[in-house]
């Protein structure tokens, strides 16, 4: 398998992504930009940490994403310093800086999410992981795990609603899938320093998108770690398995990450409800659209599907009489 190299071609981007499920675009972003994002992205989360508010996780004794206990009691307390965490999540970006709102600008990033979504996505969730010295391998994981696999008609696969991070529906007698899920989903990975595999650059199985599996112990073998100066971005195919290198450096490895879902889909963060009422009242309709402010086919509606787009705080005209 082909693994994609640093360019700056779309036709280029676009082959890589079908073919391996990732691309390196270069300079995706100005070197003024990364540094205002930069500066930014270290205030915020100095000052979350000095609240107490800062989320870790990537600990050598933490089970990754593991947000509930055996009875399933969600447990925030596993996420701390005090718990094991190394690495820093900063959520909700579109709150927390206006510069983190240049990203939705960067045209040949847009054409490649227009080209795999179409004509219409919501912004799933727009977060920041500051990857920190100590931290360790990322199990391989899919941001598509979601996605119900394609089933024989003859068998009652896992109910919908039953479907986890750690519980998908396997058919184990049909190995090798005739048909897979179409791509639902695309990953950005924003670079903000130079990514090095000492510092946890992410690790990605080229091709995995196209197993119609989730990942398992062969993608181990074939992950790489694509290295590339700050200002580019990693966009990839949210089936492709991929994880965060351990990281065996000095430097912390600060990145953005956003993803985009199709309109059919329930984003990760709840932009809809969550983003500031000021930085919706100045957005365009193409920031409102990704907020999830645009009516889709009827879909996202409060009261009649004949309208183009739903306002913040719009309720229903309740019981009348």
């Amino acid at each position: 398998m082909r693994i994609p190299c640093l360019t700056e071609d779309l036709e280029i981007a676009k082959r890589d992504i079908r073919e391996s499920g990732f691309c390196v675009l270069e300079k995706a972003l100005s070197p003024d930009q990364v540094a205002k994002m930069r500066s930014r992205l270290e205030a915020q989360a100095s000052a979350e940490e000095q609240m107490g508010r800062d989320f870790r996780d990537g600990g050598g004794q933490q089970n990754w994403g593991a947000f509930r206990d055996e009875n399933g009691r969600i447990r925030p307390e596993a996420f701390t310093k005090e718990a094991g965490g190394r690495n820093q999540r900063v959520w909700m970006l579109i709150n927390k800086g206006r510069v983190f709102l240049d990203i939705f600008k960067v045209r040949p990033v847009r054409d490649l999410v227009d080209h795999f979504l179409g004509d219409d996505y919501l912004l799933s969730s727009y977060g920041a992981n500051i990857a920190k010295p100590g931290g360790v391998v990322m199990p391989l994981h899919t941001d598509q795990w979601w996605m119900p696999s394609p089933t024989r008609v003859d068998r009652s696969p896992l109910p919908i609603g039953s479907i986890r991070r750690d519980r998908f529906d396997v058919d184990e007698e049909m190995s090798d899938p005739t048909t897979i899920s179409p791509v639902a989903a695309i990953n950005v990975i924003w670079m903000l320093v130079d990514f090095t595999k000492e510092i946890g650059a992410t690790r990605l199985v080229p091709g995995s998108h196209l197993s119609g599996r989730q990942p398992d112990a062969s993608g181990e073998a074939n992950a790489v770690q694509p290295e590339a100066p700050a200002g580019s971005a990693v966009v990839l195919d949210a089936r492709t398995w991929h994880g965060t290198g351990a990281h065996t450096g000095e430097q912390d490895r600060l990145a953005l990450l956003s993803t985009f879902c199709g309109p059919q889909f329930r984003p990760q963060e709840n932009l809809t409800m969550g983003t500031h009422r000021k930085i919706v009242e100045d957005a365009d309709e193409d920031l409102r659209a990704l907020l999830g402010f645009k009516v889709w086919n009827a879909y996202g509606r409060v009261e009649s599907p004949a309208v183009e787009f739903v306002e913040p705080g719009e309720t229903s005209l309740g019981e009348l009489g």
